[in-house]
């Protein structure tokens, strides 16, 4: 299958990449900066529409990974990368005859805890722009479905050479400013890199074989919850750094996050309103009917997972 990937420079692309490319499939990947997976680079901006037409050309299926994520964006700034660039892929899906969209979880946050959940719709509506511009984009390929298409959501993915979960950790940590609401007791789901790529490759899959998965989000995970103490803790031990966390309590880190959010100088703050509150409450998820329509379950988890990314800091120390 060729198949034509946006993204590809992301940790989560490039993993995906690199497992259709393993398996015999001709990929390319459609991003601002090389990919480093090997397969065939096209550099571009999703925002550009005749560009993505043109790269697409000729490919089986699409894989939308490409989004702007950062902790303080600008609507316009989401909408332009997260919405408009979505809709210039769905518009170049209809070619190419299949389409995998790649979303987040946070599109169905309301505030409160998720306990045992299923795929809920993307309905948020709130103030954080990224959130908020990856609700509209999954409703937009939904509703604009041509195509047969699937919707993944991976939540919280991590692993080696993340610069974003764990990362901002790992930093925070660093510079002695990690703090954990309630002590850090949430549950929380989390997905190892490998095996959120695995679940993307499948759903990809299941666009040319499953009525059931297709027209459909599905929320992917490792379906191992941890308190977030526990991971943090497990992260922070991996990396070499002393695993002891300050506590806040949930409604005073909130406050602080909204503050930090609207105040912070530059474009990366510390800590944001929405990231405090997800922060506070159990996120986790069934996952029995999710893998028996993806035909996917994870082999790495948490605790390889963690095996895996210890032997990856000791090796760039």
């Amino acid at each position: 299958m060729k198949v034509f990937l946006t993204g590809g420079s992301s940790l989560l692309g490039r993993t995906v990449a690199e497992q259709l490319a393993a398996r015999g499939d001709q990929v390319t990947c459609f991003q601002r900066s090389p990919s480093g997976t090997g397969t065939t680079d096209v550099l571009g901006d999703v925002r550009d529409a005749a560009a993505v037409l043109r790269a697409a050309e000729g490919h089986d299926a699409i894989v939308h990974l490409a989004a702007l994520v950062a902790p303080r964006p600008t609507w316009e700034e989401a909408y332009q990368v997260n919405v408009v660039g979505t809709q210039h892929v769905v518009t170049a899906a209809a070619r190419c005859g299949r389409l995998l969209h790649v979303s987040s979880p946070s599109v169905a946050f309301d505030g409160g805890p998720a306990v045992g959940a299923g795929t809920e719709p993307a309905r948020y509506r709130g103030r954080d722009a990224y959130a908020r511009s990856k609700a509209v984009a999954e409703r937009y390929v939904l509703e604009h479905a041509v195509v047969p298409t699937v919707v993944i959501r991976p939540h919280l993915v991590w692993g080696p050479g993340d610069t974003q979960l764990v990362g901002r950790i790992v930093d925070r940590a660093r510079q002695g400013r990690l703090v954990l609401p309630d002590h850090g007791r949430a549950l929380v789901d989390t997905t190892y890199i490998d095996d959120a790529a695995a679940s993307i490759v499948a759903g990809l899959d299941r666009t040319g074989d499953s009525d059931e998965a297709v027209g459909a989000a599905w929320v992917v995970s490792g379906g191992d919850p941890r308190t977030l103490a526990e991971l943090v803790e497990g992260i922070l031990a991996a990396a070499g750094i002393d695993p002891v966390v300050r506590s806040v309590p949930a409604p005073l880190l909130g406050v602080a996050g909204r503050l930090v959010g609207t105040f912070w100088p530059g474009d990366e703050p510390p800590l944001t309103h929405f990231a405090a509150r997800q922060l506070a409450v159990a996120h986790w998820f069934d996952q029995t009917h999710t893998r028996r329509v993806l035909q996917w379950q994870p082999k790495v988890g948490i605790d390889r997972g963690m095996d895996e990314l210890g032997r990856w800091f000791a090796s760039h120390r």
